[in-house]
């Protein structure tokens, strides 16, 4: 079974997209050198900049606002990390 020329379309808009998100990462400071390799573990997350009171910047690519929301998630989840703010959200076409 294909797909319709609109289905095709669609596929094709939504693959052609990127989601760039900006994070602060707010974490336990004395357990930052395990959240910080936890981080790099999670596809499109990158570590720009960081605090010594254990604030983190981090960029998020992703290719949905459904796979922006795991990652979200994902970071949350990760032991230390006390909260996950967003900070910055765009759609880019590609």
């Amino acid at each position: 079974m294909g797909l319709n020329e609109a289905q095709t379309t669609q596929v094709k808009t939504l693959s052609d997209t990127v989601h760039i998100s900006g994070l602060v990462v707010s974490c336990v400071a004395e357990l930052e050198g395990e959240v910080i390799p936890a981080l790099a573990q999670i596809p499109g997350c990158e570590l720009h900049t960081k605090t010594d009171d254990g604030k983190l910047v981090v960029t998020l690519e992703r290719e949905s606002q459904q796979s922006t929301s795991d990652a979200m998630d994902a970071i949350a989840a990760i032991e230390g990390v006390l909260n996950t703010a967003l900070a910055y959200h765009r759609v880019e076409q590609l």
